[in-house]
């Protein structure tokens, strides 16, 4: 291989390679301005309050209205 297609060759990856750091400084800066809708789901529903239960007791038990 001469020098020229070395060269060639060089060049081409540190193309590649520029390309490559771009697209993920994008991906970063996009994740990063949605990053309320990037956090996970929560799976698990949080206790029901006092007054909740309270209500649901009287509900089904045919408890006092309110």
């Amino acid at each position: 291989m001469d020098r020229d297609t070395a060269r060639k060759i060089d060049a081409d990856q540190d193309e590649k390679s520029r390309i490559e750091k771009e697209k993920d400084r994008a991906l970063d800066k996009a994740l990063e301005e949605t990053f309320p809708g990037s956090d996970p789901v929560n799976v698990t529903q949080p206790p029901k309050s006092k007054h909740e239960r309270r209500n649901e007791k009287s509900e089904t038990s045919g408890g006092r209205s309110a």
